[in-house]
């Protein structure tokens, strides 16, 4: 029997995982032989139930064995080496994708270019013009968003949405769906002709709502005639109370729901609201406040921009702003910042109002949540005179806070902290805080040079994210400052990684790298709604390949205390690297990633064991694990389920 070496390979990898034994992979290759046209072996083992496609897609990545869109082709008899080559040759000039290549070259249809991108991904291919559509679902994806992104919800089916989209390797979008819905979301694809034909019976025909968009705008003009002479508006004065006392309503709506965020959206005959809570968007019944909300859009625009002292007059550009309004809280007087972002749009202005709530911040490393073994280490870490230590993680993960927390904890009066933030989200009489302006020269490098000359003992940045901030930041390092800054990064170890790629020297990162700290948040199961329930049998194989453990497995119900989404409140889940003595070696080496990653074991808190010790409390369950965890935290489970980790050094 013939095997193709490097899905040979794939298979022993697939054994020594433990999700196949060897006679699974030899009935598999066998029928691979015996397929009439080439498919992938891994496509054959989810096709036989022996992995989930989540499993795969986690194998492939991390091995970096996902076969080439090419080779997948020449191997399929679509294309001959010889295209393959000629437009990998016309690629180089033409700068795009190569399926747009073998497409525009006349070498393979869009329909054969997507069935092999769907071998590629290891995702389903499927003839949308066969399939029902429900438009129901445009209340998960508005038509703006789809139409940016080339995509159509399918199903949505417990925690899980599907979607159908043109680009399936479009991950910042799978992303930011999954971020925003608080839903699963898993990918397929179809040919462009069919997305386009369910986009528009799903959303309706643009060029149908193209063609009337004068008649829409004269229509507004009608309305704002009509006001003009007195018959919608009695007295102006009257009409701003009006709004101003919608606006306070709704600010006052959010900070009851410990909102973080307030979405304004102007739609043709509504203002369409929603409030992030606990990281994902939620509509909230507001009964007559939605109605008076709809009646009075412009004047609530307008009322935001006079507080954000921006320009009522400009609507065609986008316009940033802050204020502050007093609350009165047990009678005691607080005050609460808002940033606002007002952005034009179809139909009208929306506005995105962020909650910076001073009385939420965490005030110390205790009050963030992390477990007593992190908080410790975190602890040890900040008492050192001079280093970096570095929080990671995605926008919206916590680091703000963590980084707050974190100087509160060192600040004493006999010490100097100093911030370069971008922006200032809390202002504390502690530290001396400066906000970049990149406009007119104050960009954190700028600010890291003239920190080095006011004499601190502790400098925050709030992002590294170029390489003279990254040579600055390790320069101060090296004179004898702690500072503390953030990286984008998916795990810990990935930091060093990031860092080689901002050009900083592998010996300072050696010598001045006290750790990496990446967090993520997980919503809490609702406390009120709390009961027991069985996970289904396809998530328990996302993260276990053995018989799961004897746990009680918890969810809520959902109740008026969670909006009835059964969950309330978020935790962090963190993972700790502290470089040992034989990382540091490796890292001035610098060694590659693999043998980094190997040693880094041994002095790693890993995110999956932080996990794990959430889900044995009840804290939280599967379902918001696998949609906050990266992949390598879940294939990390997987390994810790099957032994314990190895003690730290």
């Amino acid at each position: 029997m013939t095997t193709i070496k490097g899905e040979g390979r794939l298979g022993e990898l697939l054994v020594r995982e433990g999700l196949i034994t060897d006679a699974q992979l030899a009935d598999a290759l066998r029928e691979q032989q015996g397929r009439s046209t080439y498919v992938p072996l891994g496509h054959i083992l989810v096709e036989q139930k022996l992995v989930t496609r989540r499993q795969l897609n986690l194998l492939l990545e991390s091995a970096e064995k996902r076969p080439r869109l090419g080779e997948l082709l020449v191997r399929s008899a679509s294309i001959t080496a010889a295209q393959l080559a000629h437009a990998l040759e016309r690629q180089r000039s033409m700068h795009l994708p190569l399926g747009q290549v073998l497409i525009r070259l006349g070498y393979v249809s869009d329909e054969t270019m997507r069935l092999a991108l769907a071998l590629q991904l290891n995702i389903p291919f499927v003839d949308l013009d066969q399939m029902n559509i429900d438009r129901a679902l445009t209340r998960l994806i508005n038509r703006s968003y789809a139409r940016r992104h080339s995509l159509v919800p399918v199903a949505c089916v417990g925690q899980t949405l599907t979607v159908c989209m043109d680009d399936p390797t479009d991950q910042q979008a799978v992303e930011e769906l999954s971020r925003s819905t608080g839903l699963l979301v898993t990918v397929l694809t179809s040919s462009h002709d069919a997305i386009t034909h369910a986009f528009l019976r799903m959303y309706g025909d643009t060029q149908q709502e193209g063609a009337t968009a004068e008649q829409h705008l004269e229509l507004a003009a009608e309305d704002e005639s009509d006001s003009a002479t007195g018959s919608r508006y009695v007295e102006d004065m009257r009409e701003v109370k009006k709004a101003d006392g919608l606006v306070r309503q709704l600010l006052a709506v959010a900070l009851s729901r410990r909102a973080t965020d307030i979405h304004l959206e102007t739609l043709a005959a509504a203002l369409h609201v929603r409030f992030r809570i606990d990281g994902v968007l939620q509509e909230l019944a507001m009964g007559q406040l939605q109605d008076s909300c709809n009646a009075r859009v412009r004047e609530i625009v307008s009322r935001l921009k006079v507080l954000g002292k921006l320009d009522i007059a400009e609507r065609r550009r986008p316009q940033d702003g802050s204020f502050r309004m007093k609350v009165d809280r047990g009678g005691e007087q607080t005050s609460v910042d808002f940033r606002i972002s007002v952005v034009p749009g179809y139909y009208g202005e929306s506005v995105v109002l962020r909650v910076l709530d001073r009385k939420s911040v965490p005030k110390s490393l205790e009050e963030l949540g992390f477990s007593p073994l992190i908080t410790d280490k975190l602890r040890e870490m900040l008492k050192r005179p001079a280093g970096i230590l570095l929080i990671t993680g995605p926008t919206g993960s916590g680091k703000s806070s963590t980084l707050y927390a974190s100087l509160m904890t060192l600040y004493k009066p006999q010490i100097r902290i100093v911030t370069a933030e971008d922006p200032i989200e809390y202002v504390y009489e502690q530290f001396s805080q400066s906000e970049v302006n990149e406009r007119i020269g104050n960009t954190f490098a700028s600010y890291l040079r003239a920190f080095l000359r006011h004499d601190p003992e502790v400098i925050m940045v709030g992002e590294v994210r170029d390489e003279e901030t990254a040579e600055m930041a390790f320069r101060a390092a090296q004179t004898g400052h702690l500072l503390l800054t953030t990286l984008h990064t998916n795990d810990a170890l990935s930091a060093v990684i990031r860092l080689r790629d901002l050009k900083v020297d592998p010996n300072l990162i050696a010598s001045s790298l006290l750790g990496v700290l990446a967090q993520r948040l997980v919503r809490a199961v609702c406390p009120q709604c709390k009961t027991e329930y069985a996970p289904s049998a396809e998530l328990l194989k996302e993260f276990f390949d053995t018989t799961p453990p004897d746990l009680k497995w918890y969810k809520g119900k959902g109740c008026a205390h969670c909006n009835f989404t059964g969950y309330r409140g978020r935790l962090a889940i963190a993972e700790l690297w502290v470089p040992n003595e034989n990382d540091v070696i490796l890292i001035a080496k610098n060694a590659s990633f693999e043998d980094l990653r190997v040693s880094a074991a041994r002095s790693t808190i890993f995110m999956a064991e932080d996990a794990a010790n959430r889900l044995r409390g009840g804290a939280t369950n599967l379902e918001e694990l696998i949609r906050m965890l990266p992949y390598s935290s879940i294939y990390r489970f997987r390994q810790i389920a099957r032994q314990p980790p190895a003690p730290l050094a």
